[in-house]
């Protein structure tokens, strides 16, 4: 069961799901933080961690196109 998101985190499913749509493949972290304006990929990995716990994400670890949704 999918646990609800953060209104942050509903943005960046958004941007997910948009960019995914438009290049055919999911953005990598740095994107996604370019993206909000964050200084680092970090921030992303954090909100997508979280994303993943609560069922909305899956991460394919070292891979840098390996944001998949569910």
């Amino acid at each position: 069961m999918k646990m609800a998101l953060t209104s942050r985190q509903s943005e960046i499913l958004e941007f997910i799901r948009n960019f995914s749509r438009l290049n055919q493949m999911p953005p990598t972290r740095l994107e996604i933080a370019e993206y909000f304006n964050w200084a680092s990929p970090n921030a992303a990995q954090d909100h997508l961690k979280s994303m993943e716990k609560r069922g909305w994400v899956v991460i394919k670890q070292n891979l840098s196109r390996g944001i998949y949704l569910v």
